[in-house]
């Protein structure tokens, strides 16, 4: 019987890929945190990662809009408003995107060492020591959502759940990964920021989404060096033409 829904599945998710491949290439740009949720926050109140992420996703969103006729951009956020996890992966699915690329900023604990770079995470649910801290993060917005909350998000560990997880995995990671590393390339080429490679952590947002996905973290706001650029129009910009540059050549290899 498990054999039998793991081919049904494959042959399910085969068709939506099919069927997205025939269509505009969409990308879903997230801007991470706002509204309630200001995120990481830096040596002054004002210096916000939701502003952050939201600059550098409207900047990534205009140049793909004059620059690639062919690429279809949608946001989960235009503007400094909350957007439950869920909703953000929600929106994601509904619009049957090839692409979501989630937007964030990284921080330390003022007890910590001072840490420069980017990352670029794709989706594990083996929780490792080393990213802990970013999942506990980067999941924390929950806090901030409606009652109940917290069930919505749990992993289904159901026969049926993981035969679909491990098929969504075999379709969807390596095509992550893919575009990850493409991100991270061009963060430290374009932008020079320096290389904290592609890691996996087990972030909610990209655990509900059904597409290639990937979370990226800019630099440190709790860094002064990194807070300073981060806080520069002309450091959002390298960033996001960073990115834009990587969704275009990723976008290439669809074609």
């Amino acid at each position: 019987m498990i054999k039998i829904k793991r081919i049904l599945l494959l042959a399910l998710l085969m068709l939506t890929t099919l069927a997205s491949s025939a269509q505009k290439f969409k990308v879903v740009l997230d801007a991470g945190h706002g509204g309630k949720d200001p995120g990481a926050v830096g040596s002054v109140k004002t210096n916000r990662e939701k502003d952050i992420n939201l600059a550098i996703v409207k900047e990534i969103g205009r140049l793909l809009a004059a620059n690639q006729s062919d690429i279809e951009v949608h946001y989960t956020r235009q503007t400094d408003i909350f957007v439950e996890l869920g909703r953000r992966a929600e929106i994601a699915n509904n619009l049957n995107a090839d692409l979501f690329v989630s937007v964030h900023t990284n921080a330390l604990p003022k007890t910590s060492r001072k840490a420069t770079g980017v990352q670029s995470y794709t989706l594990t649910l083996r929780t490792a020591d080393v990213n802990l801290e970013v999942e506990k993060r980067e999941n924390s917005v929950i806090q901030l959502e409606s009652s109940g909350a917290q069930s919505k998000y749990k992993y289904n560990d159901t026969a049926e759940a993981e035969i679909m997880f491990e098929l969504m995995q075999d379709i969807h990671m390596r095509e992550s990964v893919s575009f990850a590393k493409m991100a991270q390339n061009e963060m430290i080429r374009t932008a020079g920021r320096n290389n904290m490679g592609v890691q996996q952590a087990n972030l909610a947002v990209l655990r509900l989404t059904y597409m290639p996905s990937v979370l990226l973290e800019v630099g440190y706001i709790s860094t002064p060096s990194e807070e300073q650029y981060l806080m520069t129009t002309d450091g959002r910009n390298k960033l996001a033409r960073s990115i834009y540059n990587a969704i275009v050549s990723y976008r290439k290899t669809k074609k």
